[in-house]
């Protein structure tokens, strides 16, 4: 006989096995609750069973009722319970204090923001734009700031819209265009700030000295000497010799090394000309500036006061209409702590210094709103409905900016007498002398400063005095 005969399973057998086996898989299915509802099942087949067999109970006690016998227990607890109606108790919320709803209300109006037809883009009166003269420092010398100042001069139509006056030395100018093979690129050397020439990228020579060039490392003369372009440059400004300054990216640390107190160029130049001023970060797409500037972050909440958050929203308000044009500004004045304190329950400074100095500050041509959370206000993108967003502290306005316009962006220097520009980067040693550097910020900065001596010069005239103007056309 074949094999396939032995091996064809016997019918009775199979649905025998199919049947232990399907049993041996509802057993290993189930859990406590599908015995339980098997043994009712079972128990209930064999009541009936016994009902058929057996005639029905006639005692004087009467048929037993169903739930009072075995089966309750079969339910189990659980069961009954379920059955049970369960009746929750009223709960009403306590009345909410005037305080709380106040804040609510003062919420809800902060992101009331549709200021679909505030601010408006100043159009000033035809006249003759006179080319400014630019300032450019060199920066640090061992820095990419000759290179992109190089790199952004070999265009030669920017000096259709400026005339362009380096402070260095001719031995930098050199090497730099040795180490990035621009050998062709040609400064007009100038022995003073009298020889520049319209029309020529003009090189101002500030030192005869042998400084010794170490690409990419920042040394003590590196920033020595970055001091000195920028004191010539300073000083030219003074005796308005140049219009607007353009300032290549220094290292702090080796120029604080010799200088007290030194932190950047926005600091410096502040005290230089006894101004009071705003750092401002600019592009086409976000506008942020810092209440504190390069501090120490343990430092920061000394320096949030209410003097100097109005100083800050008044510096922003004025910059925003005189520099950039833009009537009735619309500013964003974040929080300093995470939610915006949440309500006192994370820090108290929004409530008892932020809020009263936007509530106080002298902003009559601006739209102030505020303090919001950094984190929601950037995240839901409502920068978008704000011309510009005034931070507590450097990162929480730079980083954003940073990741936004990165390499496009301008610092500005808002309350100077004189316009300062500067790119949005650093002095990228790692880069220095590469040829790699991306001269875009550096190109975008001479732009802005081109573009908001014209704004600031048209505001001027718009806004003098009628009695003086008459005079003058006399």
């Amino acid at each position: 006989m074949s094999d396939a005969k032995e091996n064809t399973p016997n019918k009775s057998n199979a649905a025998e096995g199919q049947s232990k086996d399907g049993n041996a898989r509802r057993r290993s299915r189930g859990g406590r609750n599908r015995n339980r509802n098997r043994s009712k099942k079972e128990g209930e087949a064999k009541d009936g069973a016994d009902a058929q067999s057996k005639p029905a109970d006639t005692s004087e006690n009467g048929p037993k009722e169903e739930g009072n016998g075995g089966n309750r227990n079969n339910r189990g607890r659980n069961g009954n319970s379920r059955n049970k109606r369960r009746e929750g108790k009223d709960v009403k919320a306590s009345p909410v204090s005037e305080e709380v709803q106040s804040e609510y209300d003062l919420q809800n109006d902060l992101y009331n923001v549709d200021f679909s037809s505030s601010s408006t883009t100043a159009v000033y009166e035809e006249t003759v734009l006179e080319k400014p003269v630019i300032g450019i420092t060199c920066g640090d010398l061992n820095g990419i700031g000759m290179e992109v100042i190089i790199t952004m001069l070999e265009d030669t139509r920017l000096t259709e819209l400026c005339t362009p006056v380096v402070f260095a030395s001719s031995k930098l100018a050199s090497y730099h265009r040795n180490a990035i093979d621009k050998r062709d690129f040609q400064f007009r050397l100038c022995d003073t700030i009298e020889d520049i020439k319209e029309g020529a990228n003009n090189l101002v020579l500030c030192w005869d000295d042998n400084v010794e060039i170490t690409l990419g490392l920042p040394t003590d003369v590196s920033g020595a000497y970055a001091l000195k372009s920028i004191d010539a440059a300073i000083d030219a400004a003074k005796n308005g010799k140049i219009q607007a300054l353009l300032t290549a990216p220094i290292n702090k640390h080796n120029i604080a090394a010799s200088v007290e107190g030194f932190s950047g160029h926005t600091g410096y130049l502040a005290k230089e000309f006894s101004n009071e001023v705003l750092m401002i970060l600019s592009s086409d797409k976000l506008k942020v500036a810092t209440v504190t500037g390069h501090v120490p972050i343990s430092k920061v909440a000394d320096g949030i006061t209410e003097a100097s958050i109005t100083k800050a929203i008044g510096l922003l308000a004025q910059s925003l209409e005189r520099d950039f044009g833009i009537v009735k500004p619309r500013i964003a004045v974040l929080g300093l702590n995470p939610h915006a304190g949440e309500m006192g329950t994370i820090g108290s400074e929004e409530k008892d210094i932020i809020r009263p100095a936007i509530e106080n500050a002298p902003h009559k041509n601006a739209i102030v709103k505020g303090p919001f959370p950094a984190d929601g206000f950037f995240g839901q993108g409502f920068e978008s409905k704000f011309d510009a967003v005034l931070g507590m502290y450097h990162d929480q306005v730079l980083v954003p900016f940073k990741s936004l316009a990165m390499g496009s962006g301008t610092n500005f220097t808002a309350g100077l007498e004189i316009v300062r520009a500067s790119p949005d980067h650093g002095t990228a040693m790692h880069l220095a002398g590469k040829g790699k550097a991306d001269a875009t910020s550096m190109r975008n900065a001479l732009y802005t400063a081109i573009d908001i001596y014209h704004a600031r010069t048209g505001y001027d005239e718009m806004t003098k005095d009628p009695l003086k103007k008459q005079k003058e056309k006399s």
